[in-house]
């Protein structure tokens, strides 16, 4: 009986064996046929005409800087591999650095070729394959590419760059071919990671917004056609084929640092059938020609933009409405964005007096007008030359458009800026020409998050009235914090600790005369003590974060596969490297609440009773005493709070 399972056991070790040859040699599997480690010959070339026949080859393995002149060129690598059944290739992707734009040849054909800032398809089936867009780009190579230009034996293929301006140094490894094969017949090195089971994207809880190119790249500028479609059913998850609403729009790159980024922001507007723009409702918010989609990436919280702009509109004033979506672009995934309606000037916006022109007499207008702080060509005259504390503000009209204001028009607005800085320098009348209350929100909103970029960035600034004698200015809306609230490495943007207003010379004087002003400080306490009890206590704020956190949670883990910015050991211009979102969510809420105990001791002394009262009201051990201390007495748990608070002052 023994032996007969010994032969049994054989038997089926045999068999086993035998299926595990077979699967090894016959089952489809991808390889590597030139790794990372091998160094191509390369050469420059005139972009006009490229002889493959009379090329004089470079063979450098060190990194060789690239000259002016050789940027007008195209640069050419060009190395071989063997094959010994090419019938066997069923697929193939070269991997290469992510800013090339390049052309493919095998054995002189051209098998593809790709635009650097291409956005390419990755839809399979129903849904679409999320590929990390990162270091190297893959770029693949179909099997009816390849059986017309494979051949058994020497193959070579060719790489050819064609943007050299945008590319400093030569390097001749980190190119990598695989092909997926059947067998091993061809003898490829094996690399389990290409294996990697895909992630895919086909719903969301989000809204999905899905944009076509027609197969063009977006471009910096101009804005180029586009179409778009907008699935939000808000009954159910949407999915990536669900009716949609369709649009019209011409779309472009945006920002100027976050161009740098790898995950893009667009600005784009909505155009009729007859080639208009027009005003659309998206997502419930109110009707506009011009949209943004921000795309958060070096924010791995994904909300300091839309959280700080939910707490400035909880303060009372007028900011960016937002909507999270999922964006889809020719049928590639691209991640968790931030769709924001643009600053402007309308009844559902910023809703001032539209700006009018007298049709009959150029020289009369009414109405309001828009200023931008930010790298523009206008210059205010204030401080003086003589006066190096500061630079003189750099500011232009944001709206109406200027193409719609006569030189008249515009020598009136730099004449009533130049009277509201002049009072505002010489300390002389000055809320005759401030709106104070804007002016103490914009500071509260901008030292709260610690935005590294405000008051001379981004910044805006209004008049009501350009007919008025006395032009007086509110400041408003806010825009772009995405590197406010502890994110930044650089210009003390970790800490803290230490204040926004008079850290460089480039931000406006304005702000060291106000908080010299006596009137304005006691507006600022006042003001602060009140949000502190409300919008701006630990509680609420945390709410907020927590509110849009939730709205996150079944798309992060995607956006976060597609960019691979978690658990980064360097990523500018981040301070803090979380290994996961949660991570980046509790230093954002450690941060925050840091950030107001520094403010609170800053703008209020420990002598002063509003100090302790915010202090007991943000403390939620010190208010479960207070309670059960305000039951006992039966008095009011504000009435317990102020005698607390009064103690505490007196102990100093």
């Amino acid at each position: 009986m023994a032996s007969q399972l010994k032969k049994y056991g054989l038997f089926v070790i045999l068999i086993g064996l035998s299926f595990s040859s077979y699967w090894f040699f016959y089952r489809s599997h991808w390889g590597v046929s030139i790794n990372k480690e091998h160094h191509w010959k390369y050469s420059f070339q005139p972009k006009s005409v490229i002889s493959f026949n009379t090329i004089d080859w470079k063979n450098s393995k060190e990194k060789q800087t690239i000259s002016e002149e050789q940027k007008a060129s195209n640069l050419i690598f060009q190395t071989e591999f063997n094959l010994k059944d090419y019938t066997k290739i069923r697929e193939g992707f070269l991997e290469f650095e992510y800013k090339n734009s390049v052309k493919v040849l095998i054995n002189g054909l051209e098998c593809t070729s790709i635009k650097r800032n291409l956005i390419t398809s990755s839809l399979e089936g129903n849904h679409i394959r999320i590929e990390e867009y990162w270091r190297p780009r893959k770029l693949t190579l179909t099997q009816k590419m390849l059986s017309s230009s494979l051949k058994n034996g020497k193959n070579s293929i060719t790489i050819i760059i064609t943007n050299v301006e945008d590319i400093k140094t030569v390097e001749s490894s980190k190119k990598q071919l695989s092909f997926l094969t059947k067998g091993q017949g061809n003898h490829l090195e094996t690399n389990f990671k290409i294996q990697k089971p895909p992630r895919y994207f086909s719903e969301s809880n989000l809204p999905i917004f899905k944009i076509n190119t027609n197969n063009s790249v977006i471009p910096d500028e101009p804005k180029i056609n586009a179409s778009l479609n907008v699935i939000n059913l808000s009954s159910k998850i949407n999915k990536l084929l669900d009716p949609a609403n369709s649009y019209n729009i011409k779309i472009e790159r945006r920002g100027n640092t976050s161009q740098t980024f790898s995950k893009k922001s667009y600005g784009f507007n909505v155009y009729n059938n007859q080639g208009l723009k027009t005003s659309v409702k998206l997502l419930g918010m109110p009707a506009s020609k011009k949209w943004v989609l921000y795309g958060p990436y070096a924010d791995k919280s994904l909300i300091r933009n839309t959280l700080t702009y939910s707490i400035y509109h909880q303060m009372g004033n007028y900011a960016p409405r937002t909507q999270f979506v999922n964006l889809v672009i020719n049928n590639n995934y691209r991640g968790i964005y931030v769709l924001t309606e643009k600053i402007q000037l309308s009844l559902n916006h910023l809703n001032i007096p539209p700006f009018t022109i007298n049709k009959n007499d150029s020289s009369l207008f009414s109405g309001g007008y828009l200023l931008e702080i930010d790298r523009n060509e206008w210059k205010g005259v204030y401080p003086p030359f003589n006066d190096t504390s500061a630079t003189p503000t750099s500011y232009m009209v944001k709206a109406p458009k200027r193409k719609k204001i006569n030189p008249l028009i515009e020598q009136v607005i730099k004449t009533q800026f130049n009277a509201f800085e002049q009072h505002l320098y010489e300390n002389d009348n000055i809320y005759n020409y401030l709106d104070i209350n804007s002016f103490v929100d914009y500071l509260i909103i901008t030292e709260f998050t610690k935005n590294i970029d405000g008051y001379c960035l981004s910044t805006f600034l209004y008049n009501k009235d350009i007919s008025k004698k006395t032009p007086k200015f509110y400041l408003g809306p806010i825009w772009d914090y995405n590197f406010s609230l502890g994110l930044t490495d650089y210009r003390e943007g970790y800490n803290p600790e230490g204040y926004v207003y008079n850290s460089t010379k480039y931000i406006p004087f304005w702000w060291k005369k106000l908080l010299a002003d006596k009137i304005f400080n006691a507006a600022l306490k006042k003001r602060y003590f009140e949000l502190r009890k409300t919008i701006l206590s630990n509680q609420n704020i945390n709410n907020t974060i927590d509110s849009l956190v939730s709205l996150l949670e079944k798309s992060n883990s995607l956006n976060f596969e597609k960019w691979p910015v978690l658990n980064a050991s360097e990523f500018w211009p981040n301070y803090y490297l979380g290994k996961t979102y949660l991570d980046e969510i509790n230093y954002l809420k450690k941060w925050i609440k840091d950030r107001l105990y520094f403010l609170d001791n800053n703008i209020f002394s420990k002598k002063n009773i509003r100090y302790y009262q915010i202090a007991i009201l943000n403390n939620k051990e010190w208010m479960t005493k207070i309670k059960t201390k305000a039951k006992k007495r039966n008095i009011s748990v504000e009435d317990m709070i102020n005698i607390d608070a009064k103690y505490m002052v007196e102990k100093q």
